[in-house]
C-alpha cells in the first residue's frame, strides 16, 4: 500500500514546464493557455514565477485531449470523454484492486496467465469462483460453483 501513496505523490508532484509539455505532446502553448482559460486543464499554481507548469496528471489529460482532437472530437467533446474515460477508469480500479496479488502466470514466454477474481453471489445468493483466464483459447472467464 506504501508504494501506492508514493505513485500517488510522485504523480502529483513531479512537475513539466509548459514549453516541454508542448514541445513532447505537439500542442501549441497557445492552445494550451487556451485550453487552461477555458477550465479544461490547470497548471500548478507558482510563486509569480511567471512559467506555467504542469503535474504529470495535468499532462496526461493534456496527452488525451490531444489524441481526441486528432481523432476528429472536438475539445468540449475530448474532455468530457477524458471525465468518462476517468470515472471508468476508477470503477474497474476499485473493483479488480485486490486482483495484483492473485495472477497466477500459466506461460510467461506466452504471457499467459489466469486472474482469481474471487467469489462472487447471484442475486439469488448462490456462490461462484471466478477466473480470468488468457491462454492459447483467447481471453475467457473460468466460474466454478
Amino acid at each position: 500500500m506504501e508504494s501506492k501513496k508514493i505513485l500517488h505523490n510522485v504523480f502529483q508532484n513531479i512537475e513539466v514546464g509548459i514549453g516541454e509539455v508542448s514541445k513532447v505532446v505537439g500542442v501549441s502553448q497557445r492552445q494550451l493557455r487556451y485550453w487552461e482559460k477555458k477550465g479544461y486543464i490547470e497548471p500548478i499554481s507558482d510563486d509569480n514565477s511567471g512559467v506555467r507548469r504542469y503535474n504529470l496528471s495535468t499532462l496526461y489529460l493534456i496527452v488525451f485531449i490531444k489524441e481526441q482532437l486528432d481523432n476528429g472530437f472536438t475539445l468540449a467533446a475530448a474532455f468530457e470523454r477524458s471525465k468518462d474515460i476517468k470515472l471508468k477508469s476508477k470503477i474497474v480500479r476499485t473493483f479488480f484492486e485486490h486482483t495484483f496479488s492473485d495472477v497466477e502466470i500459466t506461460d510467461a514466454e506466452k504471457g499467459y496467465g489466469e486472474i482469481d477474481l474471487g467469489d462472487f453471489r447471484t442475486e439469488d445468493g448462490e456462490k461462484y469462483h471466478f477466473k480470468g483466464v488468457l491462454d492459447a483459447h483467447g481471453r475467457y472467464v473460468k466460474i466454478d460453483k
